[in-house]
């Protein structure tokens, strides 16, 4: 009869995968997920240089969604078919807790199954939870106001020049930013009787101000500053007139 396994392991008996290899090296993954943790942290130290490094950013994006998915099967297939030592992450086969460089253990589902590595990740280090073991950056929404300099060049027609033939230089600000552009103020009403008559309704009160645009952005937390910055660069330069 087979050697029995200690309380509260997942067989009463081992199956007969668990002495077949012998020299089985438990703490592959250990190493993987700690080489997960750093490419976690790697990522979070990228985020500002996103746009001026967007290869780096995909492929440890591409990295990480690698790792993650090899690290759930390879977790599974350990405990379950090749009868691991560990009961979870964070506990040893004789039942005391084990340090893994002060992470917290994994929590467990009804299944058994480990929750994905990028909670533990998030839950440990402060960052945002995550899902698929990337940090879910917030996505957030952004609105800046860009004056037109109808002051330095009051006879220039900048709605036109913003708008374009049927509003297609508009449309095409907004496909390559991917920022909404909102003309507001006085003038960005092409019927001059028509704006005198709405400007003191509600919602119209802009129309009591300098013309200027609205550029609106909805992007994650460490991205949206850089693409408000590009948009405004782009838009900047339409504002120039052309002479």
């Amino acid at each position: 009869m087979g050697e029995r396994t200690p309380p509260g392991s997942y067989f009463h008996y081992p199956p007969p995968s668990a002495h077949a290899s012998p020299h089985r090296t438990p703490s592959i993954p250990l190493d993987r997920e700690r080489y997960l943790a750093e490419l976690l942290s790697e990522r979070q130290k990228l985020g500002p240089f996103v746009q001026v490094l967007p290869h780096c950013s995909r492929l440890l994006n591409q990295e990480i969604r690698r790792l993650s998915g090899l690290n759930q099967t390879s977790v599974d297939h350990e405990r379950f078919e090749h009868g691991s030592p560990y009961r979870s992450l964070g506990q040893l086969s004789n039942g005391r807790p084990m340090d893994l460089e002060g992470w917290p253990p994994m929590q467990m589902e009804g299944s058994g199954h480990v929750h994905g590595m990028g909670s533990l990740q998030a839950h440990s280090m402060g960052w945002p939870r995550v899902q698929g073991g990337i940090p879910a950056t917030p996505i957030v929404k952004r609105v800046v106001r860009l004056d037109v300099p109808v002051d330095k060049y009051p006879n220039y027609n900048f709605v036109g020049r913003l708008l374009g033939p049927r509003g297609n230089s508009l449309k095409r600000v907004e496909a390559l930013t991917e920022c909404r552009v909102y003309i507001r103020g006085k003038g960005s009403i092409k019927d001059a009787l028509e704006e005198e008559k709405l400007k003191d309704k509600p919602g119209y009160e802009h129309l009591n101000e300098p013309l200027h645009l609205l550029v609106e952005a909805e992007f994650p937390e460490d991205t949206i500053n850089s693409r408000l910055d590009h948009a405004v660069a782009v838009l900047e330069s339409l504002l120039k007139p052309v002479v």
